[in-house]
């Protein structure tokens, strides 16, 4: 009671007041916004989230963005949600037939969203029934989060992949890390671009800065990442001006980065990542000399210039075919 005493009297000063029908005192949990809080922690509201269960597949564009619109709300509870969506998302946009690209009725070369009783159901495949069945099924078991104690510190991992970015903040209760909130989302045509070092600095920056800030702005916490490299963006790494600009961005906060090897990062790296199936076979730097020796003599031959109508002085001397092998990719080739 001694908490709500102190909200009173504060709210007394500052000369507010409360409706009583509205105010529940004395009670183990109340529910607020679709949200259970209780002193174990935040949970979802299982009378919001029994429609979810029973949930019909959706029809059309306007379905789908409400099925989608009532999951996103809860998507701090749930590990993972960009990467768990995404079949679900690209429904939403226009695809050309020929090259697959978004377009839209202003711009054909621009994004742009479907018409809203536009029918989904030719296009409902089953990485989407998949991605459907799973959203559903993690909503009805998410975890019950931690409060955020701004006198406890604060840990962050962080990682990121060719599918997304993800990020869960944990404190440490009883001994044991438990987590504040989940935050993750899908990548953008041109980050895709993006080498793997930079990738993970993107990470990085937008779950502190842009996801996170309220929680860890003015105070000291920790960044563990599964990227080495990473831990030396605020030391001796050499950046870009983009990554000058994140830099910027992340100087406003005190925290330390710390690597942790991918095999212990596996709850961040779960909210960016899809198991890829390329496989790999060893070659040997004898192998690759034989290769480079096959690819020389096959290129060795040709026929006359005059043979083919053409003029002796045409034709350059020699053709070049830029390579560059590397001591450490030597023993790893893709079969493809």
């Amino acid at each position: 009671m001694s908490n709500d005493w102190r909200s009173l009297e504060r709210l007394h000063e500052e000369g507010l007041k409360l409706s009583l029908e509205k105010c529940q005192f004395c009670l183990p949990s109340v529910t607020y916004l679709g949200h259970v809080v209780s002193a174990e922690g935040v949970s979802t509201d299982p009378r919001k989230l029994e429609a979810v269960a029973s949930w019909p597949r959706p029809r059309n564009v306007t379905e789908l963005r409400s099925f989608l619109g009532f999951c996103s709300y809860y998507r701090r509870f749930v590990g993972g949600f960009a990467k768990i969506a995404q079949p679900l998302n690209k429904l939403l946009q226009k695809e050309t037939a020929e090259e697959g690209c978004k377009v839209s009725d202003r711009n054909p070369s621009a994004p742009g969203p479907r018409k809203a009783k536009e029918s989904i159901q030719g296009e409902w495949t089953s990485q989407c029934e998949g991605a459907f069945v799973k959203m559903k099924e993690n909503l009805t078991r998410v975890p019950v989060l931690a409060y955020a104690d701004p006198h406890k510190p604060y840990e962050l991992h962080v990682d990121a992949s060719r599918e997304g970015l993800g990020g869960v903040l944990y404190q440490e209760y009883d001994g044991l890390l438990r987590p504040v909130a989940y935050v993750s989302r899908s990548l953008a045509p041109s980050e895709k671009n993006y080498p793997t070092h930079k990738l993970e600095f993107l990470a990085l920056k937008w779950a502190v800065v842009d996801k996170l800030k309220d929680y860890l702005y003015g105070a000291e916490f920790v960044i563990k990442t599964d990227n080495n490299p990473l831990t030396y963006i605020l030391t001796t790494a050499k950046l870009d001006a983009t990554g000058h600009r994140w830099l910027a961005a992340l100087s406003g906060f005190r925290f330390s980065l710390k690597y942790r090897p991918g095999v212990n990062n596996r709850d961040a790296d779960a909210l960016s990542r899809r198991p890829y199936t390329t496989e790999w076979t060893q070659v040997t730097p004898d192998g690759v000399q034989a290769l480079c020796q096959g690819t020389e003599r096959r290129v060795k031959g040709g026929v006359e210039a005059e043979a083919i109508g053409v003029m002796a002085a045409a034709v350059p001397e020699f053709y070049c075919n830029p390579t560059q092998l590397r001591d450490e990719n030597l023993p790893t080739f893709s079969k493809q």
